[in-house]
């Protein structure tokens, strides 16, 4: 074998050969790897996009509810006994939310675990108005500006979860080609709840 090498390496033309063989060799293994690699992310941009649109989906689908909610429950607390009466008719898995609940701690176990922190937070501000819900049905008394702060934490953790899945949307989907940081709501982001609006509690609902 070194006698095959030193023949080679006194053979000008067959080193230059050897070398060509070996770049060419070297290219096509570097080829075959970026295209893996681009085949790798193209697989993960279509499994996982339509997870992350059905989460956001999900997003939207909880601050609707969030905000019809409240028009009701205001109504009820003010003494509205038709808003009442539509409360006490309303399906729990619709008032509650558990259907969108559960649907979300599975995108966000299996698919997207980044986002555990502010679904975790989202879920207790869900949770804390709940907690009001039931009461008022329980025919406790419950102020208006009670439901209005438990509802407004909830539409607040839904704009800071929604802030981090489109300015993480490139490491959610895996598809970043230079390796970044996370980018979560800070603490104080997080605290910085909005004060409840002034003026007049929303138009009853219909």
């Amino acid at each position: 074998m070194i006698e095959y090498f030193r023949e080679i390496a006194e053979d000008s033309g067959a080193t230059s050969s050897l070398i060509s063989a070996m770049i060419a060799a070297a290219v096509a293994i570097i080829v075959v790897v970026i295209n893996g690699t681009i085949a790798r992310r193209q697989q993960r941009l279509q499994f996982l996009q339509p997870k992350l649109e059905e989460l956001y989906l999900l997003l939207n689908e909880v601050a609707e509810r969030n905000t019809r909610l409240f028009k009701l429950l205001a109504a009820v607390v003010e003494g509205d006994m038709g808003a009442k009466k539509r409360l006490e008719e309303l399906d729990d898995l619709e008032v509650y939310g558990h259907l969108t609940a559960k649907q979300m701690v599975m995108l966000v176990r299996l698919y997207f675990p980044k986002l555990t922190r502010i679904h975790q937070l989202l879920f207790a501000a869900e949770r804390e108005l709940s907690q009001k819900i039931w009461s008022l049905s329980m025919n406790e008394p419950i102020a208006l500006e009670e439901l209005l702060e438990a509802s407004g934490r909830v539409g607040h953790m839904l704009r800071l979860m929604e802030q981090e899945m489109v300015g993480n949307q490139r490491i959610l989907l895996k598809t970043n080609t230079i390796p970044k940081f996370y980018s979560q709501a800070s603490e104080a982001e997080v605290l910085d709840v909005p004060p409840p609006p002034s003026g007049p509690p929303l138009a009853k609902p219909r």
